[in-house]
């Protein structure tokens, strides 16, 4: 097991850079925001280290510190004190006096963080069972062992731990004779894979009253004769249209997906890396809590929901400290809202065994996803209902606008903040005060998190990290007046950290400068969405769309020149090479070859690129069209052969 980190900050912010720093590490991070809080992790967890802010409200770290040490588990148990100021001689014979392995500036750097925890935190002592053998509803920052058992690690918790861990690869889980496997990339599923030919595409449109029988079959034979997957095949038939089949494969591969939330037992193995071959697309657009919690409302067994609540009853349902970017893609209704907000940290759990059905799923997995959490003791009431009013608050957002409008913004928002100071980046005056600074940096926060840019490109994905990074960077800088006072030192000695490093300068002119050419391509003024494209590509050489979109656009401004065609097919094969997750190269490149009458290869390009994303309707719609002129083709072929039949029986007969 991972030796067990307690982080106790007042700034969120820093908090969660702390967790996110140590959790990479492998360690398990728990995190409070104030002395209560503290104390209640301390009664309830083993700890192997704690980073303690000494600067708290209601008592300071010294205070904590000091009490801390009456308690037996916690006598000898290593702590580092952040001070956010310079250390003094005062301070560190204070931290010394309170058996503190000492007393560091904060922010700390994450390499010195790690670098004092290795020194000190050792493997934790394994876990205890929960009473009656029922599996806790969340890892909290454990590691998920490589492989395992449904039992012991329900499904629900499974994939949030992976989402924690970020992993990427296959999850494999078997269920007596079914087995299924979930790709995921940076701990989102992408896609799943099962063995039931009850699970097909086919079967499912069949069973929801999509498709009849009869179509189904003949869909078979035709499948079954190579002229391409069931999807296209259908589309082709008139059956339904590229909009509905984007549709009912989206809902299709959820089906599949929450299918597994049923099972009680089976056995999962995690092979990292890895890759799942023609899977059924989940779309990069479910975030892994919403999955999680949709899962937990349709198939999740209540009994093993009701067995947990039994198991806890006399424990107490409390709202904890929210990550604001994931609060909002939950997906709740208005009434799980309202039952949320309600929440001030004085319901027991037993009461919750006695609302409705609803309530209970909804509850299971807010704990699943740690947003809830059960404690032994009642907390402030008046800090659980601000919690969660915030939580139901921030949870009405839902997922955030479509790609390009969110590519648009996220650049917009990075050139904003370029060679700007810190009160620059949050666009507050120097005069804020800690309140607006907070409200500035949580409306931040949800537009740049990481988490909103998960489906695009590699260049954005990395100004999202780069960008957000600089808004934690502000916010941690000028969060209180002491910070404010110290930066304002350091603008007049002249100390200014660029606002974006090189890199991320490239990145941002690359993406201003496709997101030009896009323009310019949409109005076919081909000659100049050429030279942004090419510029965007100078700049972010490794990004695959922005060598696909060149290619393509080098062979509509030279579409009779063979050289050029030559070329542009090098650039567009480049870009599926750089960006094998991204339909757009697949589509790009599939036209290209249609356009050098290579429909075998235009095909295959067309469906990857359906596979990838199953919303990708012009894929679909280049796939209907192929469909229908091969048809056409047959047809005439028929006619012609039945015409030449019959001419030649007439010349026999006439001899």
């Amino acid at each position: 097991m991972p030796a067990t980190i307690l982080c106790v900050h007042e700034d969120a912010a820093l908090a969660r850079v702390h967790r996110e720093t140590l959790e990479t590490e492998g360690y398990a991070v728990l995190c409070a925001r104030d002395g209560r809080q503290a104390f209640e992790i301390l009664r309830a967890h083993h700890l192997d280290f704690v980073v303690l802010d000494s600067y708290l409200p209601r008592q300071d770290g010294f205070e904590i510190l000091a009490e801390m040490r009456t308690l037996e588990a916690h006598h000898a148990t290593p702590v580092l004190l952040l001070s956010d100021g310079d250390v003094t001689d005062e301070l560190s014979q204070r931290a010394m006096s309170l058996s503190a392995i000492g007393i560091e500036s904060a922010p700390m750097s994450p390499a010195r963080l790690i670098e004092r925890v290795n020194s000190c935190a050792k493997e934790a002592a394994p876990s205890v069972e929960l009473e009656g053998g029922a599996a806790k509803a969340a890892l909290v920052g454990a590691e998920i062992p490589e492989r395992g058992d449904l039992q012991s690690i329900p499904i629900p918790e499974l994939l949030h731990g992976l989402r924690k861990s970020r992993c990427t690869g296959v999850l494999s889980i078997k269920h007596g004779k079914r087995k299924k496997a979930i790709e995921l990339r940076d701990g989102w599923p992408v896609s799943v894979k099962s063995n039931l030919i009850s699970e097909c595409l086919g079967a499912y449109l069949v069973r929801v009253g999509r498709v009849s029988q009869e179509i189904f079959d003949e869909s078979v034979v035709r499948m079954r004769a190579g002229e391409g997957l069931q999807g296209e095949i259908l589309v082709a038939m008139d059956v339904l249209d590229e909009q509905a089949m984007v549709e009912a494969l989206q809902e299709h591969a959820l089906d599949k997906f929450f299918e597994i939330f049923g099972w009680r037992r089976g056995e999962y193995v995690i092979r990292s890396k890895a890759h799942v071959q023609r899977g059924s697309t989940l779309g990069l657009e479910g975030h892994p809590a919403r999955l999680v919690i949709e899962g937990i409302r349709r198939t999740f067994p209540l009994k093993q929901i009701d067995r947990y609540f039994a198991a806890h009853h006399s424990d107490y349902v409390v709202p904890i400290g929210l990550d604001e970017s994931e609060a909002g893609e939950i997906g709740l209704s208005d009434d799980e809202r309202a039952f949320v907000a309600k929440l001030d940290g004085s319901m027991r759990v037993g009461v919750v065994l006695d609302e409705p059905e609803w309530v209970r799923r909804i509850v299971f997995g807010l704990i699943t996803i740690e947003m809830l959490c059960v404690n032994g003791d009642a907390v402030n009431a008046e800090d659980a209902r601000a919690h969660a009013a915030a939580f139901a608050r921030d949870a009405m957002g839902g997922p955030s606008g479509e790609d390009e409008s969110i590519r648009a913004e996220l650049a917009e928002l990075a050139n904003r903040m370029r060679n700007r100071d810190h009160y620059g980046v949050l666009d507050v005056p120097s005069t804020a005060t800690d309140e607006e600074v907070r409200i500035a940096f949580a409306c931040l926060s949800k537009r740049t998190h990481p988490d909103r840019f998960h489906g695009a490109s590699h260049s954005v994905r990395q100004l999202a990290e780069q960008v957000f990074a600089r808004v934690v960077e502000a916010e941690a800088a000028i969060s209180t007046v002491e910070r404010r006072e110290a930066y304002g030192r350091e603008l007049a000695l002249g100390v200014r950290e660029d606002a974006v490093e090189e890199e991320g300068r490239r990145a941002l002119q690359a993406e201003t400068e496709f997101q030009k050419g896009e323009a310019k391509m949409a109005a076919r003024d081909y000659e100049g969405a050429l030279l942004n494209f090419g510029r965007a590509m100078e700049n972010f050489p490794s990004e695959g769309e922005y060598r696909s979109h060149y290619g393509w656009c080098l062979y509509l401004c030279h579409p009779e020149n063979d050289v050029m065609l030559g070329e542009a097919l090098e650039h567009c094969r480049e870009g599926v090479k750089l960006a094998k997750d991204r339909e757009k190269p697949y589509l790009l490149l599939g036209r290209l070859y249609k356009a050098m009458g290579k429909a075998v290869a235009a095909k295959k390009m067309f469906s990857r690129a359906v596979q990838i994303k199953p919303q990708c309707v012009e894929a679909m719609r280049e796939l209907r069209i192929m469909n229908m002129r091969r048809d056409k083709d047959k047809s005439i072929a028929t006619t012609l052969a039945t015409s030449l039949g019959k001419g030649v029986m007439k010349r026999v007969f006439r001899r």
